[in-house]
């Protein structure tokens, strides 16, 4: 569940908890060029708005339905357009794509579900939020139970993706505050504590800590098939440990900050301590990034998570 939408919760929670009540719209499902994820939020008691399905004219339309009072179910699925469109499913929106919400009528009775619907996205694991559209009842599971009748609507959240970054540097610091708002979560590792100072992004500024402890003892704690593991210490006493670690792992993507010159010596080195093969070293995205140019630490870090995100979605990107 990413940050948004978590703050669209939030937001939600602490309306209910005034007392007011709000709609709250999900998106189910999309076909083509859909603008939202699955899973994406929207609230508003037909006036203030929080969070987005849609580039705009979605919203619009829904608040537009709310101040007609055409939506009195307190929980309805809804296929947007069905209502203006002279055929079922013929209607898409102007980005050519299809989109199924999930609408609800909240009131403050609702606020312990949102309130561990908050709890299981703060746990950062997959889990999954039910919805009864007969009777109102409303669960949340870190899986779906069996045996559920067709009046049941699921909504799967899945964890969030990870960056381990290993070494206090400017790059790293851009690169945290990047990821931090793509959704990702982000943890930094070290071993030099004569860095600690150069850390500016603590706790008390929004952000995270430095784990002082060994890189490939920090990999191997945190890795997950949804974890990025990312050498940017420049110093192979640092970053080598945990390019080791990262790839025995099922990370999805290890990487490292240099040259080419220095990622040809790297892989040597590797391949001469680690014995690793063609194969597996071949996993390992060096020098990192996306080649744009990059100079500054920021425009790094934006080739790192361009890079990244491609990865992610699996996308092979096209040269032109």
């Amino acid at each position: 569940m990413n940050a948004l939408d978590q703050d669209v919760l939030t937001k939600v929670y602490k309306w209910l908890e005034s007392g007011k009540s709000i709609y709250l719209c999900s998106v189910l499902s999309t076909y083509g060029s859909a603008p939202r994820p699955v899973g994406s939020l929207f609230a508003t008691d037909g006036n203030i708005r929080f969070g987005s399905i849609s580039g705009g004219c979605v919203e619009d339309s829904f608040v537009k339905l709310i101040k007609e009072d055409k939506l009195t179910n307190s929980q309805r699925t809804f296929d947007y357009g069905s209502h203006i469109a002279t055929e079922p499913g013929n209607y898409e929106l102007p980005c050519g794509g299809h989109i199924q919400l999930l609408i609800e009528k909240l009131n403050p009775s609702h606020l312990t579900n949102i309130q561990h619907w908050l709890e299981y996205a703060d746990a950062d694991q997959d889990f999954s939020r039910l919805v009864n559209l007969t009777t109102g009842e409303r669960e949340i599971f870190s899986s779906v139970p069996k045996n559920r009748t067709d009046d049941w609507v699921i909504q799967n959240y899945q964890q969030k993706y990870q960056l381990l970054l290993i070494g206090i540097s400017q790059v790293s610091e851009e690169l945290a505050r990047l990821a931090h708002k793509g959704n990702f979560t982000v943890r930094i590792c070290d071993t030099r504590e004569e860095y600690r100072q150069s850390w500016h992004w603590g706790v008390e500024k929004g952000g995270i800590e430095v784990e002082w402890q060994s890189p490939d003892d920090f990999v191997e704690k945190n890795v997950t098939p949804k974890t990025a593991v990312l050498a940017l210490a420049h110093d192979p006493r640092v970053d080598d440990l945990a390019m080791m670690a990262g790839l025995e792992s099922n990370a999805f993507y290890v990487g490292a900050l240099g040259s080419s010159r220095t990622n040809a010596k790297r892989l040597e080195r590797l391949k001469r301590i680690g014995e690793y093969d063609d194969a597996t070293l071949a996993r390992l995205h060096g020098p990192i990034g996306l080649d744009i140019g990059s100079r500054t630490p920021f425009e790094i870090a934006i080739a790192i998570m361009a890079d990244l995100i491609a990865t992610k979605n699996t996308i092979t990107l096209k040269r032109i």
